[in-house]
């Protein structure tokens, strides 16, 4: 567990609804008589204490990245080390293509044949149904976003053919997926192709790598967005994220910051990047991993994560 403010994990631990006087109703017993503990003008109505928070598997509260390899492995932020979990048996071949996990800390990975797989973030063992999602969503990137104790997946692609003609005139969709039934909405076009993460607040953000676009060097971005829209709502240029980058490119949200798991043009494995979200963060960009010791292709982060830092 981590010394951290984990606004969202665990079970409601909030004292429940007693009676005014310390017992659970009625009249409280002072030698053999009572009172009567009605209604008091004096005494406000109980706080609201806000919607209870999701039910969460404490294995929820990690990072959780994938690799080239098919090796699953846990990130903690707070070392800026990875454990491996172990190698995903049900690849059948096809290599991952982007990584999420909800709050029951499931990883769902998405495989480059455009089949999803749910996969224990215990030990990496498989379950036994592999499902693809609605057109037009055939690859794509994905985060869970809270939708009050409960989750929704957020997606950003397209077709296949759509990938291989990624471009600005060709963008990602934005899409919205529903957990249970796993039936897939499209809500609106994204600036480009991005990879996407969320959090306990209901935020969803998407981190656009960094480009060369007619020998114009265009900086990566991590912006917020409306869920209902795609919208953008804040925008962070990573002006400091130096060099150039292949399409190998991960990201999740973690206490108040973004990881981006990103392998350098001619490298073999990812670097890390720290990006402190303002306002609570100053907005710095620090690389704080020169070498993962492994080509991630996929993070994911539940929304049992922790939003704060304390």
């Amino acid at each position: 567990m981590f010394a951290l403010a984990c606004v969202a994990c665990g079970s409601d631990d909030r004292v429940p609804s007693r009676g005014r006087d310390g017992g659970s109703g009625g009249g409280t017993d002072l030698g053999g008589g009572s009172i009567d503990a009605g209604p008091r003008p004096d005494f406000g109505p109980p706080p609201d204490l806000g919607p209870t928070p999701p039910a969460c598997d404490e294995r929820a509260e990690y990072v959780y990245v994938i690799d080239r390899s098919n090796t699953l492995a846990r990130f903690d932020p707070a070392t800026l080390t990875f454990t491996n979990v172990g190698v995903i048996p049900c690849a059948s071949g096809n290599r991952p293509f982007s990584m999420s996990v909800d709050q029951s800390a499931n990883a769902w990975v998405l495989f480059n044949d455009g089949n999803i797989r749910l996969v224990s973030t215990l030990d990496a063992s498989c379950g036994a149904e592999a499902f693809p999602l609605a057109a037009p969503f055939e690859r794509f990137g994905m985060g869970f976003s809270a939708d009050g104790s409960s989750e929704l997946l957020f997606i950003s692609g397209g077709t296949f053919v759509d990938l291989l003609e990624m471009s600005s005139l060709n963008p990602a969709k934005l899409g919205r997926v529903n957990p249970t039934t796993r039936a897939a909405t499209a809500i609106g076009d994204l600036a480009g192709w991005p990879e996407l993460s969320g959090n306990a607040a209901g935020g969803l953000y998407a981190f656009y790598k960094p480009d060369t676009v007619f020998s114009r060097v265009v900086p990566g971005r991590i912006v917020e967005l409306d869920r209902s829209t795609g919208a953008e709502t804040r925008a962070f240029e990573l002006t400091a994220m130096g060099g150039a980058f292949e399409s190998s490119y991960a990201f999740a949200y973690w206490g108040g910051r973004f990881y981006v798991f990103i392998v350098a043009t001619g490298a073999t494995h990812s670097e890390v990047w720290r990006f402190n979200l303002p306002p609570e963060g100053d907005g710095s960009v620090t690389k704080v991993v020169d070498d993962a010791g492994r080509r991630i292709v996929g993070a994911g982060v539940s929304i049992c994560a922790p939003i704060t830092l304390i």
